[in-house]
């Protein structure tokens, strides 16, 4: 047998070594399960920003729905309160409005009958949902007792959202350290607000109709000149 030199046989070969391989990086690269695009996150339907990407899908959804409502009036009822909330149960007229909206807040002020001083601020924080309460005296100064509330946990439901009290909560109102509120889009009409004390046993829930808008309330105090 005659002897082939290896210099030979590698000369001989390197063209379709090369050639071989240059199909197999090819074919790597073309395939879907080798590629990993970054991603923006969840599909939800649409797009957003990438600081949301520490906020649930649900929670994401939640806000959008409370958003589509933004400019919008709507009167409520009582639809479960113990005697606590007496002064609310009795009142003739009760609404909201959803009257200011931007990336991160969505203020909804809360009337009963000539009462306007209380507002919901519903904010995006430290990649959870807040609720707070700004209470307003008739001179637009803030109440005493104001800005309590908490955070939502994670995920919560694309429907409802539960805020338990946070630490300044438990110290401006120690009787209400385990409070916590909700904001709950029952169906397509109905959206309800709420709090629950579990030490106390008080409560109180009203329902609005989200099926008729109505003329808005006025401007709550303190923000005339907003």
């Amino acid at each position: 047998m005659k002897f082939i030199p290896l210099r030979t046989i590698v000369s001989f070969h390197t063209p379709i070594l090369a050639t071989l391989l240059i199909m197999v990086v090819a074919v790597a690269c073309s395939d879907p399960e080798n590629s990993e695009a970054p991603s923006d996150g969840p599909d939800i339907g649409f797009e957003y920003a990438p600081e949301e990407r520490n906020y649930s899908q649900q929670q994401i959804a939640f806000w959008n729905s409370i958003q589509s409502h933004c400019g919008n009036a709507y009167e409520g009822r009582i639809a479960d309160a113990t005697p606590h909330y007496s002064n609310i149960a009795d009142a003739e007229r009760i609404a909201i409005h959803v009257r200011d909206c931007t990336e991160d807040l969505i203020h909804i002020s809360l009337h009963v009958d000539d009462d306007h001083s209380r507002n919901l601020l519903l904010t995006r924080e430290s990649g959870t949902l807040r609720l707070k309460h700004d209470h307003r005296n008739p001179d637009g100064s803030e109440e005493v007792i104001t800005m309590y509330g908490g955070d939502a946990p994670k995920p919560g439901l694309e429907t409802r959202q539960i805020f338990e009290a946070d630490d300044h909560t438990a110290e401006i109102l120690p009787d209400r350290f385990d409070n916590f509120w909700f904001l709950d889009m029952m169906d397509e009409e109905t959206f309800a607000y709420g709090v629950h004390w579990p030490k106390h046993g008080h409560s109180i829930r009203i329902e609005f109709n989200l099926a008729e808008r109505v003329e808005a309330p006025p401007v709550p105090w303190g923000y005339e000149i907003r």
